[in-house]
């Protein structure tokens, strides 16, 4: 019995400990409506370049975008609750057990809005707003493709993810 233990005790706590880490990835997630507040909603999937999707959709440089995603830090660490200018936004975090997949179609760096600072939070449900601009680069590589400049965000709730998307 004691080595059954040995052997759940540490599975079932793993398990635990990788549910407690994961958030909804809204990558696949659909705008209820494609505008709010007379900004393009995003869907993410518009942003792969693979597919050609900015040049067909209603997405592309200069559009005023609003973007629901998770706060993430680049290449420099970040201490929780810093105040900062800007971060990458991405659908996705992961989990304790497996990092988020960091693509540069599927992550936007937010330059706030005229020095203001929000305070950092990473893996903190945000939303964004701001005039999306595009940057060259690889899709597959680990750079943002994307900035939104004169941004501002704020706090989201997962109450906002089910209003907003589908």
């Amino acid at each position: 019995m004691s080595v059954v233990a040995a052997i759940l005790l540490p599975a079932v706590g793993a398990l635990l400990w990788i549910s407690a880490t994961a958030r909804p990835d809204l990558f696949d997630l659909v705008p209820v409506d494609s505008h709010s507040d007379g900004y393009v909603l995003l869907a993410w999937p518009a942003l792969e370049r693979g597919r050609q999707a900015l040049n067909a959709g209603e997405i592309g440089p200069g559009t005023p975008i609003r973007a629901l995603g998770y706060m993430m830090e680049d290449h420099q660490p970040i201490r929780e609750g810093e105040p900062i200018e800007d971060f990458v936004l991405s659908p996705d975090v992961g989990n304790a057990w497996h990092p988020a997949h960091r693509f540069g179609d599927e992550m936007i760096r937010v330059q706030l809005d005229g020095g203001k600072a929000v305070r950092f939070f990473e893996r903190q449900l945000v939303w964004v707003w701001g005039t999306l601009r595009l940057l060259p680069g690889d899709p597959a590589g680990h750079e943002p493709l994307y900035v939104l400049e004169h941004a501002r965000s704020e706090p989201a709730s997962q109450d906002e993810v089910r209003r907003f998307f589908r």
